[in-house]
């Protein structure tokens, strides 16, 4: 019989570490042991073998540590080593038996599908003709109901179509993904901040006089449960870009990535959209206990097809969630990857420049993406998972806003700004900022300007 205690005695501090120390890019892994212990991993039985030859045992402890007890231990004591170890794998396995799949769902609801149904067309006929309208009292109004940029709202597609809309700005205010949550008051504090339609400083250009653009208002969330959010919001993307509407979200927490891609790539077409992700994280989580969250969202979207990892870039990983392993998946799926260490070594603008042609050679629709975690603490602190050593403020509006002017921008979002991190408002500023740059580039571009274009009076003030 195995001594009582022995796994708690034995096993508990070697667990501790590995836990603590052990790099998850080891799962899955085989492992070929030494020469010198291969007698050693002989005498186990067929199972404890297979249990440590398949890397099954790395999620528990270091290679150092098993090369060790291989080392150190008799037949007896070694099978009874690898014997806790595989009872705790059973343990932290999935039993179909023990475990739930999903959370579980009251399916007998009459309100499955949560709020998020929008109201049907035969009641939105009995209101007004469709078309953007103002929310304001006053003509030229400087306070009242915040809108995005004081943008008219609209709230169907029809109000879209109507309208000719060129840009609709909407809020997601989900909160449901890993990181410093207060994600889900980013749409609020955005558009509560007035800082968003403003002046293009290179072409002078307002970008609500050059475009048609409006308030979306929110889409509706479930608070508890990212997969029936995503699904929704993916939805809704959908109908939003197929009036030919660019949507343009804001978020809300990073796994709105997954279903703002999707539903363009759904309207558009996978083959024809690429993908611009600036992002401290690579969120290419492969081995979660979940299938859906902010860490995931770019590891979904390759997954199941949604975007083509050639058309897809990625600028400003850092951080705990860059290792070997990622980079190595990431450059498999042919994703064009810009981590700061390149950027550190070679120089922004090198990087921008040789961004700028990876874009060009994608397709000719591009959806850009924002997780606030790729600027520099020093200019946004209030990032759900804030990260240092990130890039500037000016370094990022000055890439979206080139790529928004010189290709055809199908979709744009910006997620994971935590506002009650900073009572200052300066990360609302700066996020607005972002937004604002890709208006501008949108802007630019309709106004049949060369993205880099700046206007006379901009650049110099003619006086001697």
């Amino acid at each position: 019989m195995r001594t009582p205690g022995i796994l708690t005695r034995i096993c508990t501090p070697l667990l501790i570490v590995a836990l603590l120390f052990s790099p998850f890019d080891n799962l899955l892994a085989q492992w070929v042991a030494p020469e010198a212990l291969q007698d050693a991993v002989d005498s186990l039985g067929d199972d404890q073998s297979a249990f440590v030859t398949s890397g099954d045992i790395l999620k528990y402890i270091p290679e150092r540590q098993l090369e060790h007890e291989l080392e150190t231990r008799d037949s007896a004591s070694l099978a009874s080593f690898v014997n806790d170890l595989m009872s705790l794998d059973a343990r932290m396995g999935y039993d179909p038996e023990r475990d739930m799949g999903a959370i579980p769902l009251n399916l007998t609801s009459r309100n499955f599908r949560g709020t998020g149904v929008p109201t049907p067309p035969l009641l939105r006929d009995f209101h007004r003709e469709p078309g953007p309208f103002s929310v304001h009292r006053y003509l030229f109004p400087e306070s009242g109901i915040p809108t995005f940029g004081g943008a008219l709202v609209a709230m169907y597609p029809e109000d879209l179509i109507a309208g000719k809309v060129d840009v609709a700005i909407v809020g997601v205010p989900s909160n449901m993904s890993s990181g410093r949550r207060d994600a889900g008051w980013g749409p609020d504090a955005m558009r509560g901040l007035d800082t968003i339609a403003t002046p293009d400083i290179q072409s002078l250009i307002k970008p609500l006089e050059a475009l048609s653009v409006v308030d979306y208002g929110d889409f509706d969330i479930d608070n508890l449960s990212v997969e029936k959010t995503v699904t929704h919001v993916a939805e809704m993307v959908a109908e939003t870009a197929a009036t030919g509407t660019i949507p343009m979200i804001v978020g809300g927490d990073t796994s709105l990535l997954y279903p703002g891609v999707k539903g363009v790539a759904e309207t558009h077409g996978t083959e024809n959209v690429g993908l611009l992700h600036f992002s401290a994280h690579p969120d290419a989580e492969r081995h979660g206990a979940h299938t859906m969250s902010d860490r995931q969202a770019l590891f979904g979207l390759l997954n199941e097809g949604i975007i083509d990892g050639n058309n897809t870039i990625q600028v400003g990983l850092r951080g705990p969630d860059v290792d070997i392993d990622t980079l190595q998946w990431l450059r498999d799926q042919g994703v064009r990857y810009h981590t700061m260490a390149e950027i550190q070594q070679r120089g922004f603008d090198n990087v921008l420049r040789r961004m700028t042609r990876e874009v060009d050679r994608g397709p000719d629709k591009f959806f850009v993406s924002i997780d606030v975690s790729a600027i520099d603490p020093t200019d946004l602190i209030a990032a759900g998972r804030a990260t240092p050593n990130g890039l500037r403020l000016d370094e990022v509006t000055q890439a979206v806003r080139h790529v928004c002017a010189s290709k055809e921008i199908v979709g744009f979002e910006i997620t994971d700004l935590a506002v009650y991190l900073d009572f200052s408002k300066r990360s609302v500023m700066h996020a607005n900022a972002v937004l604002n740059a890709c208006l501008n580039g949108i802007a630019v571009q309709k106004s049949g300007l060369e993205a880099d274009y700046v206007h006379p009076l901009a650049l110099d003030h003619g006086q001697r």
